[in-house]
């Protein structure tokens, strides 16, 4: 599955607004979007073989097994990415990993409720750019990043 599939769709939700992209300039343009002029601070990416629907739509909701939560701080020049597949044979879920983590990393949110990404999740903005793109041309958990045991929201 590729996003150059037509019949691949990558879904982009923050808070109640879906964005949508079938070609590889649409994803760019998404991709770009979470990453350097996020409209919140978390969006949830879905690579499916259709779109994504909210509970408002005819026929909603609808979501694929996998899905990757992304947070962002174009500010400050971090990111923080969970990733869960519950169509997976163990069906973990992981957040990114840096290494090299710097106690200077601000706090990112995992979800809009109030659960907070560990610190040693967060990675420079063009970590996570590659790591979001890879994950909407494969629709796996992307293998550019490191990962740690993450927890669910």
């Amino acid at each position: 599955m590729t996003a150059t599939d037509t019949t691949t769709v990558i879904t982009v939700v923050f808070n109640a607004d879906f964005y949508y992209a079938r070609s590889a300039a649409d994803v760019a343009g998404l991709v770009r979007m979470i990453v350097e002029e996020p409209p919140g601070r978390v969006c949830t990416v879905y690579a499916w073989d259709r779109p994504c629907l909210s509970f408002r739509e005819a026929g909603g909701p609808a979501y694929p097994t996998g899905r990757l939560r992304v947070s962002t701080s174009p500010a400050t020049g971090w990111g923080a990415i969970n990733y869960w597949d519950h169509g997976t044979p163990d069906g973990r879920v992981v957040d990114s990993f840096n290494p090299d983590g710097d106690e200077q990393a601000p706090v990112l949110p995992l979800d809009t409720d109030g659960a907070d990404f560990p610190a040693s999740a967060a990675l420079p903005l063009d970590q996570v750019r590659e790591a979001i793109a890879e994950y909407c041309r494969t629709g796996v958990r992307p293998t550019c990043v490191q990962w740690q045991p993450g927890k669910w929201t």
